[in-house]
């Protein structure tokens, strides 16, 4: 039979099938008898037409149809258990000398935190602050020092340590990409706050009955902080000490490593909030049997991390350092015709901001200039704008957000409206820099005017006062995941296809929302791993490292700080809102080949038209 001959009586079939899988129906008797009639077409294509493109059109619809019948497939048991008894000590093995770095600058801010105490009897309430001093001191006073620990329901308790503590420790290992200056101050610093906590015991003669009660939980949880301080040192070694590899690459295996360090350290950490929340708080326990239970805490901690990743190293077992094995290095061609997963689009608008860097950080530090100078303009001629100080008392977001309230000064609210619809058409102009020639004038053509400008204003100022209304914490949290990212899609059909109120709906039909929540996952997170750079002490000293560039006067510091630092905050949701607004015009180009298949049906009529020669295209 002529390949061609073969495709028509087909081809009916082949098209009914393309739009069972992208309704994603989930019937196993069709989806069963889909399977072998497409094997049954595909065994006669590979005996009859072996090169060409017809082969390779039902080869790949085959394994769509596969990884439909087997997607909920399980997670390997056996590779859950391998990463806990093989590669996690094997990993922790070849960090050994950053987990020694990471225990020694724990281990010397504690003695710093001790020494200073005994120096300054003052010292603990500069780190523990006045309030918990007085607790503790009435709490002694009452004749129970280790009252904290019961105040609280044992559930609940252990549940706000786990949120904190995993919290404390993903700032220490993420810090680690300030090339380990990060996680070196959060090291010093928590090792500052424990040598200072316990003196503070000592000096009241309750060493031991504190000693007892705190290291119950304390065991796991300091240990996993230093192990954390030393996942953050392998994560920034990459920069530091690249070797053969480019920076780049050197920080994708360090990352990777520090990451899995990272994982393995989530249920010690758990462990130990349950034994804060759950057992900590008995402490009429006869001292003995704390004693062992601290012991055997202990122990855990040097048989795994400790004696067993120098067992797997002695015993013929070596990781094979999968990680080191990178891709060699190619231009990334960003596709507009193919369907993307949540990752692939996060990593295309990156390339997008790496290929276009003056048009994107440009737009950034203008429309971020402009806000806080509006801001700082207003303040300075009156009006009640609450500017950003360094003693701001809720953080860096808040400063920028309290600026941008409506009641202060309306100006401000409308004026961020027009940046982030400026840097919506930086996003449309990189995106367009980046399409085929043909595909652009055919399918997009470039519409500066329309009734989309309106309309779209309108969503934007929906999304500045979705921000500008609601509280910060996991409603907005929520809301930056879901609403903002389904709002930036019903502004990218505005434009594509044209503004009317239908395009709601369209838009509602596009959206893939699990891609679209994991993408918007993966953005707000990032920025609030920034936000909490900003509040910490490591932003203060880097601006103080510039201090020398500030005139010698009281105030003139204070002004740098504040004017930076919103600068900063600005130009990091600026930046936030960038992401949000490519990563949807790329997920929409994506989510219109699922829905419509506009590429596959001008495909299809071109299968084994074309000359070929053993499956290439021939000249």
């Amino acid at each position: 039979m002529r390949e061609t001959k073969f495709i028509e009586q087909n081809r009916e079939k082949w098209e009914e099938f393309e739009a069972m899988l992208r309704e994603n129906r989930r019937d196993p008797e069709k989806l069963n008898d889909l399977f072998i009639q497409i094997t049954d077409d595909l065994s006669y294509a590979r005996t009859y037409y072996p090169n060409r493109s017809v082969r390779m059109y039902l080869n790949s619809l085959a394994q769509r149809v596969f990884h439909n019948i087997y997607r909920g497939k399980r997670f390997p048991a056996r590779r859950f258990r391998l990463f806990w008894t093989d590669e996690l000590p094997l990993q922790i093995w070849e960090s050994r000398q950053a987990l020694i770095l990471s225990f020694s600058i724990f281990m010397l801010a504690a003695l710093i935190g001790v020494v200073s105490s005994m120096i300054d009897v003052d010292f603990s309430r500069v780190i523990l602050g006045d309030g918990y001093v007085e607790m503790t001191l009435r709490n002694i006073e009452r004749g129970d020092p280790m009252a904290v620990y019961k105040d609280s329901q044992p559930l609940g308790m252990s549940v706000g340590i786990a949120a904190n503590n995993l919290f404390v420790a993903l700032r220490t290992a993420i810090l680690g990409v300030l090339a380990s200056i990060g996680t070196i101050f959060m090291l010093v610093y928590n090792g500052i706050m424990l040598g200072a906590f316990q003196y503070f015991f000592v000096q009241k003669g309750l060493f031991w009955e504190s000693f007892l009660t705190i290291w119950i939980h304390g065991t796991l949880e300091i240990s996993a902080i230093i192990i954390a301080g030393g996942a953050g040192l392998v994560a920034g070694s990459g920069l530091l000490f690249p070797g053969t590899y480019t920076r780049r690459q050197a920080f994708q295996i360090s990352m990777r490593r520090g990451l899995k360090i990272f994982i393995g350290l989530i249920p010690m950490f758990l462990l130990a909030a349950f034994f804060e929340g759950f057992f900590t708080r008995y402490t009429d326990t006869p001292a003995v049997v704390r004693l062992l239970f601290i012991l055997c805490s202990l122990s855990f901690v040097l048989w795994y991390f400790v004696w067993l990743p120098w067992y797997r190293s002695g015993t013929g077992s070596r990781l094979r350092n999968l990680e080191k094995q990178l891709p060699p290095t190619r231009a990334q061609v960003l596709s507009f015709t193919v369907i993307k997963s949540s990752g692939e689009v996060f990593s295309d608008v990156f390339t997008l901001l790496r290929r276009h860097p003056r048009a994107g950080w440009l737009s950034l530090l203008v429309a971020a200039g402009l806000f806080v100078g509006a801001a700082a303009v207003l303040h300075t001629g009156g009006w009640s704008v609450d500017f950003y100080f360094p003693d701001y008392p809720t953080g860096a977001f808040q400063g920028w957000w309290a600026m941008l309230d409506r009641g202060q000064a309306p100006i401000l609210f409308w004026g961020q409206v027009a940046l982030f619809y400026g840097v919506f058409w930086v996003a449309l102009y990189m995106v367009y820099r980046e399409m085929p020639e043909d595909f652009r004038s055919s399918r997009v053509p470039f519409r500066p005017l329309g009734g989309h400008l309106v309309l779209n204003l309108v969503l934007i100022a929906g999304v500045v006062w979705l921000v500008d209304t609601m509280e910060a914490g996991l409603a907005l949290w929520l809301a930056g995941i879901t609403v903002v990212p389904f709002l930036c899609m019903w502004m990218v059909v505005n434009y594509f296809e044209g503004a009317s109120w239908s395009s709601l709906f369209r838009a509602w039909q596009l959206m893939r929302w699990g891609q679209s929540v994991i993408l918007g996952f993966l953005i707000i997170n990032f920025a609030f791993l920034v936000f909490l750079f900003l509040d910490s002490g490591v932003w203060q000293i880097v601006l103080q490292f510039f201090s020398w560039l500030v005139p010698p006067d009281a105030s003139a510091m204070d002004y740098f700080v504040t004017y930076t630092t919103a600068v900063a905050v600005s130009v990091l949701v600026h930046f936030v809102w960038l992401l949000l607004v490519a990563g949807s015009m790329l997920q929409y180009f994506s989510n219109v080949e699922i829905v419509d298949a506009v590429h596959l049906r001008e495909s299809i009529p071109t299968i084994g038209s074309k000359p070929q020669i053993r499956g290439l295209a021939k000249e």
